[in-house]
């Protein structure tokens, strides 16, 4: 009998008050994460959320399915492009139906973490286990490992990449014991989807030659599994191109660093209270005695498990570590994270149940498995409750962690939105003592000095930035900007031109030395930056809402409409674009559609209060005198005027209404 008709025969039998209890259960576990994660819909984005979502103008005018798989549609920043289809089209799907309310993002965050929940009961009954799904799905989905990715939007990548681990392991599994062509090919398509929703999915391909290792050892299976991992490392090469500079750390020291890690992520599954978006945790140059330590944990583990555990277990022991894999052979800048252990959990929950002899009709077994439950959602709840907040959730990470450099950048960074100067520098101080060879500690100490109107120490601070990193855009824009406006255009301009040829694809840094043209009424240099700027990034909106005022300026009033009218589709809400295409359309004798961006634009949001004059004048050129009335008076209401620019607008309103 197979396990699928297992699994029917199981809940043939499943009549009367078991069938109740068995959907009782399930519908409790569903009301049970609602409570756990229903303050998160209302919470606002978090910080990789602002370049991937708030600021990113490709997620609002994606140009065709191929523009998915362009890298640079992952960020706003050029440096942070990432190939992650599946993560951009759901950040698309979550615009089109809600602009950017974070909390249709956050809500389908959930419902994410929901559905890998499901698929890892659906893993239990795959493996044999059918009794123990419900158990099984409540431990993953309560766990407070998973918060971050259910809490955090940037985390989705990792939900919708365990989606495609799980259902290609499913769909495997069954493919190989029902011979079923339709369950071999849904394995194939999942690991297709977990790769266009992250890297490590790539990891699918271990998972099922592990599972055959344990069972048949047919190994044509895998096949497909390998040629779908080629394919995807050819297309992401072709995308991407090869990654270029230093190292982050040897790999000597990242083996050092990661068989810590092992043991610290291990902690961190059982006894779960030190979860933290920043971890105190170091890397090791040289093989100490915490390294030798944990490595000797991370060997006795592996011995008692292979000596003693079922064959299921090995099979998550080892596939907990080939899913960890990825971060642990690649060296990067974050050395351990809460949501690298997501799939983990996926792997060893079915494992752990079946392993610890778990029988649900055994009250005392039931009691104290409720208990653990109990104790993991409020863990979780307290747990979501660190992330209601920018404020609160790097307050959190620097309590815990207050050696950790990155807990006070960010920390920092919440007091400058907060408007606390003095709090911002001191969190940014502790941030350069701890590490002053990092370029983000120096740049954004350099901002909140110069927040501050201390010039001097801006420019200082910026220039360890770019010593450190010669190509980074943001420290070099400032430091120009700071040349320029302290009288030393040429500076600037030298600046962000050795910078350009570091970072030839960034188009603010053209934009940037553009605008430094113009001041110096250089208009064909200017205009060629900002073509080049173009040529980088043709949705670069900035770029294009500045050759609109350009070409405004030189009269070339079609070329400039159609730069406003690109800018604008980027950012409906961009104001300046709005503000200046309407101001052009009246200038060149078209009130009607000085008429229709303006009323576009409210239909947006809030718009500038400058607007409305504009709105009025274009009434007023139509021969609506009430309504041009009406949006003069909401402009005397909502915008500073000087007197005599009342007086204008007043005499004016009083004509029209005489006449």
């Amino acid at each position: 009998m197979s396990v699928q008709s297992s699994a029917e025969t199981l809940w043939a039998k499943r009549t009367g008050p078991a069938r109740h209890w068995f959907l009782g259960g399930w519908l409790l576990l569903a009301v049970v994460l609602g409570v756990v994660y229903a303050p998160a819909v209302d919470f606002p984005f978090h910080y990789d959320d602002d370049h991937s979502i708030v600021t990113n103008p490709h997620i609002r005018d994606v140009d065709g399915v191929g523009r998915l798989f362009d890298p640079r549609s992952f960020s706003v920043d050029p440096d942070r492009s990432m190939f992650r289809p599946l993560v951009v089209l759901s950040y698309v799907l979550n615009y089109e139906l809600g602009g950017l309310d974070p909390s249709g993002y956050h809500l389908l965050n959930v419902f994410v973490h929901l559905a890998c929940s499901v698929l890892v009961g659906w893993f239990s009954v795959t493996a044999g286990f059918t009794r123990h799904a419900l158990p099984v799905a409540a431990l993953f989905s309560t766990h407070p490992v998973a918060v971050e990715v259910a809490t955090y939007v940037s985390a989705r990548s990792e939900s919708l990449a365990a989606i495609g681990l799980s259902l290609s392991l499913i769909a495997y599994v069954q493919a190989r014991r029902t011979g079923c062509t339709i369950w071999a090919g849904s394995a194939i398509a999942s690991m297709g989807w977990g790769l266009l929703a992250k890297a490590t999915a790539i990891v699918s391909l271990a998972l099922v030659s592990l599972w055959e290792l344990r069972t048949g050892k047919r190994w044509i299976a895998l096949t497909p599994f390998a040629l779908m991992a080629c394919v995807y490392l050819v297309q992401m090469r072709a995308a991407v191109g090869t990654a270029v500079g230093e190292p982050v750390r040897s790999l000597f020291a990242q083996g050092l660093t990661q068989t810590k890690a092992l043991v610290y992520y291990l902690n961190l599954l059982v006894i779960p209270t030190r979860l933290n978006v920043e971890h105190a945790f170091s890397e090791s140059h040289i093989p100490d005695l915490t390294v030798i330590a944990a490595g000797l944990v991370v060997c006795s583990v592996a011995i008692v498990i292979w000596r003693c555990a079922s064959s299921l277990l090995r099979f998550a022991f080892l596939g907990s570590v080939l899913t960890l894999a990825p971060s642990t052979l690649v060296p990067l800048n974050v050395l351990v994270n809460d949501h690298r252990l997501y799939p983990v959990l996926a792997l060893l929950a079915p494992a752990l149940i079946k392993g610890v002899g778990y029988r649900a009709h055994s009250r005392r077994q039931t009691s104290l498995f409720v208990i653990l439950l109990a104790a993991m959602s409020l863990l979780s709840a307290q747990r979501v409750g660190v992330w209601s907040t920018e404020m609160s959730l790097w307050t959190d990470a620097v309590a815990k962690a207050p050696g950790m450099h990155r807990a006070h950048l960010h920390l920092g960074g919440q007091y400058e939105a907060a408007g606390d100067t003095k709090a911002a520098l001191g969190s940014f101080r502790t941030a350069v003592e701890l590490a002053p060879h990092d370029q983000l500690t120096n740049y954004n100490y350099g901002n909140a000095l110069l927040a501050a109107h201390d010039s001097a120490g801006a420019i200082t601070a910026f220039r360890k930035s770019l010593d450190v990193a010669p190509g980074f855009a943001n420290a070099a824009i400032n430091l120009a900007l700071l040349h320029n406006e302290l009288g030393d255009p040429a500076a600037a301009i030298d600046l962000l031109s050795s910078t350009i040829g570091l970072r030839p694809g960034n188009a603010e840094l053209y934009r940037r030395r553009a605008l430094i043209h113009r001041g110096q009424r250089d208009d064909v240099a200017a205009e060629r930056d900002l073509r080049a700027a173009l040529s980088a990034d043709p949705t670069h909106v900035e770029s294009l809402y500045s050759l609109g005022n350009l070409l405004f300026d030189y009269g070339r009033s079609v070329k400039a409409t159609q730069r406003y009218e690109a800018a604008i589709r980027q950012r409906p809400d961009h104001q300046g674009a709005i503000f200046n295409l309407a101001l052009l359309s009246l200038t060149v004798g078209n009130p009607s559609m000085a008429r229709q961006v303006c009323e576009a634009a409210l239909l947006v949001g809030p718009v500038q209060g400058k607007l409305y004059y504009l709105l009025g004048q274009a009434y007023d050129e139509l021969g609506r005198s009430d309504l041009a009335i009406t949006n003069y008076q909401r402009f005397l209401q909502s915008w500073p005027v000087v007197p005599q620019m009342e007086k204008v607008v007043r005499e004016r309103m009083k004509l029209l209404s005489d006449g």
